[in-house]
């Protein structure tokens, strides 16, 4: 018997929606792939991507999909809501440059944060992938940010560019689906361990910023203490720890900034310098520009589904 078409399955578990004449949620699945193929009952397989540039106000929330979802943003801001490893609610920055790998099984929900939001979503089957998914999670954030160095880009890219809807094709996705999810786990354990053969001077930077955040670098003193070559430096940074080095610290500093914003009553000046960013006015652009609101207002808000 036929399988009912992935659509359909996606509307019937769509809890709400909000979206502007600008774009429709049916546009998600224009190139919907077939799922007839004996393969798709034992690997993994891409049901579907779109990149699609929605505007305020749009939003939609969706539970009980027996799918994986992909997103990756390349212009603007939204933001998810989604159940953490903890089991907790909680509302996620999805960034330019951020890729979020969601479990459409979960209580799910996706806003866009600015004017324009513009992002590739990805939806693909649970099959095979269950291992990887529950693997980034044990390991960490399943947020991870796509810089032009990063592997995961280069697989993220390989997928989306095999379009072709045969059996052959098909195959070749699910090869580059598992390839994508092994970088994905491999950049998780990278950060939790330190290991997979890390350079010693790249695992000192990362510890050095992950412990010593508040303190001042530049990277041309990172690339004289360590005698590379600052380009070579912010490459084989990326390649472990998908930031170049400056990137990377100040993403440090912006979780710091962000639990001491709703931990603490210390003045947004005095957060700024605790976190080692001297000039408070860089401090409030670079917040806004990683999360998409200023200090006072991230403070103010409280990021969960109601």
């Amino acid at each position: 018997m036929p399988q009912k078409p992935f659509s359909a399955e996606f509307f019937s578990c769509l809890i709400s929606s909000e979206t502007s004449n600008r774009f429709s949620l049916s546009d998600y699945f224009d190139n919907a792939y077939s799922r007839e193929y004996d393969f798709c009952d034992t690997l993994p397989c891409e049901l579907c991507h779109r990149s699609v540039s929605v505007t305020s106000p749009f939003s939609y929330e969706a539970a009980n999909l027996s799918a994986l979802c992909i997103v990756h943003t390349t212009s603007g801001a939204g933001r998810l809501y989604y159940e953490n490893a903890s089991g907790i609610n909680a509302g996620y920055d999805l960034t330019k440059g951020t890729l979020a790998v969601i479990d459409c099984r979960k209580n799910h929900k996706l806003v866009c944060q600015h004017n324009i939001w513009e992002y590739t979503i990805c939806f693909v089957s649970v099959t095979v992938l269950e291992y990887y998914l529950q693997k980034i999670h044990s390991l960490g954030n399943f947020i991870y940010r796509l810089d032009r160095y990063s592997d995961i880009l280069a697989a993220w890219e390989q997928i989306l560019r095999n379009t072709a809807d045969t059996e052959i094709h098909g195959l070749m996705r699910s090869q580059e689906l598992v390839s994508l999810f092994t970088q994905l786990c491999l950049v998780r354990a990278v950060e939790q361990t330190g290991s997979y053969h890390v350079p010693s001077y790249i695992a000192d930077m990362h510890r050095r910023f992950t412990t010593a955040y508040h303190e001042p670098y530049s990277l041309d003193e990172l690339a004289l203490e360590y005698g590379i070559n600052k380009f070579r430096l912010c490459r084989e940074f990326a390649k472990y720890y998908e930031y170049t080095p400056i990137q990377y610290l100040n993403r440090i500093r912006i979780e710091k900034a962000k639990e001491l914003l709703l931990s603490t009553d210390e003045k947004i000046v005095e957060i700024s310098q605790m976190v080692g960013i001297e000039n408070t006015n860089h401090f409030i652009r670079l917040f806004k520009e990683k999360t998409g609101v200023t200090p006072l207002t991230y403070r103010r808000e409280t990021p969960v589904i109601d």
